[in-house]
């Protein structure tokens, strides 16, 4: 069903994965970003707090488990979205194989007939 409010429905199942796959990458570099400055800050910190500066890394724990929580849903969706194109991949290929069984048993009849 097509909703005109759900910006979402102006994509197609293919688009719909190419937008998890770039969501779920983007939810993975933030995430190393932010471990990676937490490394970084602690290091810096050991030596004594920066004059004049505000202290990030009470910030960049507090978004480290949201960013784990983004990825995780990223990759679920993703995931989703990809089962949902190979069960209909395989719905595909079963509506194919049932429309051509009648002509694989015509061509079985066929080779009787003439062996």
């Amino acid at each position: 069903m097509f909703d005109p409010k759900n910006p979402l429905a102006q994509l197609d199942r293919q688009e719909l994965l190419w937008l998890a796959g770039i969501l779920k990458d983007a939810c993975r570099e933030r995430l190393e970003k932010n471990l990676v400055s937490q490394a970084f800050e602690e290091r810096l910190y050991r030596r004594g707090p920066v004059a004049g500066r505000l202290d990030p890394r009470p910030f960049l724990r507090i978004w480290e488990p949201r960013y784990r929580k983004f990825l995780g849903i990223a990759a679920e969706l993703e995931a989703q979205l990809q089962a949902g194109d190979a069960h209909a991949i395989a719905e595909s290929l079963r509506a194919q194989v049932e429309t051509r069984r009648p002509l694989a048993s015509e061509a079985r009849g066929r080779r009787r007939r003439t062996g």
